[in-house]
């Protein structure tokens, strides 16, 4: 019975390692994205510059991934 709880938690903790590292992966891709590529400006002016929002949602991303690493720890 043991062994199956201690599976199922080792199971558990992998899968967050997983969810934070692609979290943090996918959020620098992101900012990379906002940083070097060159957006066209938005044809609406009530729309957010394309590259600031994406440094924004890089940024807020990582800092999730980072949070979940810190939990599991």
């Amino acid at each position: 019975m043991s062994e199956k709880l201690s599976e199922t938690a080792h199971e558990t903790d992998r899968r967050i390692t997983i969810r934070w590292k692609v979290m943090l992966a996918l959020g620098t891709v992101l900012i990379v994205l906002g940083l070097f590529v060159d957006w066209p400006p938005p044809q609406e002016a009530g729309l957010p510059d394309t590259s600031s929002f994406l440094v924004i949602l890089g940024g807020l991303l990582c800092a999730a991934g980072f949070l979940a690493a810190l939990r599991r720890g």
